[in-house]
């Protein structure tokens, strides 16, 4: 008997065709079949193992630059496990703006809103998360990104504006309702519902029913203390922020009628919603790039 639960089953009605790979060799299928006796066998060490691994990194940020020789940043090192690419024009005076990539991400994703930013002169810092600069197995949850956030602008700013992709959104919010001073926020592709994502998270291992719950849980406890199922309507109620919200119409990874309640719910938030663009080509969407730096260099209120 299936123990995948209606609401897992309404779930996955919304994801379209390729969302979660299926294993189609021998070999992943077999690790596959591994991997879910393990999870029978032993669900609490197997549940803790997949959600650690599903907060590394898959590359190194520095690493990249290194190789390529890239002189187009300027790393500042802020601590072992934390850093910024600084970005500028030379004699640039634009206002500043922290670019925060999501879990995993890269500043390659970002080279078309970067290109478009320094055409504005603006002055760009590029959060390294911990667990990002070597890819060397490191954690990097809610927790890690929220705090990364807070260090950086204690170290390096203030900021005039902060850009975020997918759950760096997430950690902005929560790193705003703990005091973070900073005017103006682009969240992109921003998941609102965590524990949604959480669960998408651990479909992709195969894993479904009790020992998806169990992922999940671990995956909450490595994000303590800003938990994943933290109500996200009060805090789009209580920002006075300038906030923009730039979001495709077909993200399956963040559902679209989220980000619209958010922005019913905030004075201070407005919504630009993408066709053609997924959660993560909208990063070079020329029309989202257009957008979110025409919001960031708007001159203040």
């Amino acid at each position: 008997m299936s123990d995948v639960t209606k609401h897992d089953q309404s779930l996955v009605s919304q994801i379209p065709a390729g969302g979660i790979p299926t294993p189609t060799t021998p070999k992943a299928k077999l690790r596959r079949a591994a991997l879910l006796t393990l999870a029978r066998l032993a669900p609490g060490p197997t549940a803790r193992l997949l959600a650690r691994r599903s907060l590394y990194a898959s590359h190194g940020f520095l690493d990249g630059l290194t190789d390529r020789g890239d002189k187009r940043f300027k790393v500042v090192q802020l601590a072992p496990d934390l850093a910024v690419l600084r970005h500028a024009p030379a004699g640039a005076t634009g206002p500043r703006v922290l670019l925060v990539p999501g879990h995993n991400g890269h500043y390659r994703q970002f080279a078309r809103l970067l290109r478009s930013l320094e055409k504005a002169q603006a002055r760009v810092d590029v959060i390294v998360l911990p667990g990002h600069m070597k890819a060397d197995h490191t954690v990097c949850s809610m927790r890690h990104t929220t705090h990364a956030i807070l260090r950086a602008v204690a170290a390096e700013g203030p900021y005039d504006s902060m850009v975020t992709h997918c759950v760096a959104g997430n950690s902005a919010l929560a790193a705003l309702e703990e005091g973070l001073k900073i005017p103006r926020i682009a969240m992109i592709s921003t998941p609102l519902d965590l524990v949604r994502l959480a669960r998408l998270s651990g479909m992709h291992y195969g894993l479904s029913g009790p020992r998806l719950d169990r992922f999940v849980a671990e995956l909450d406890a490595l994000c303590t203390p800003y938990h994943l199922d933290t109500p996200w309507q009060p805090i789009a109620e209580s920002r006075t922020e300038e906030i923009l919200i730039a979001h495709s119409k077909e993200d399956y990874a963040a559902p679209v009628q989220d980000v619209k309640r958010f922005a019913e719910l905030s004075d201070s938030a407005r919504i630009a919603l993408f066709d053609r663009a997924g959660h993560n080509t909208i990063l070079s969407n020329k029309h989202a790039a257009a957008e979110v730096t025409a919001f960031l260099m708007a001159p203040k209120v």
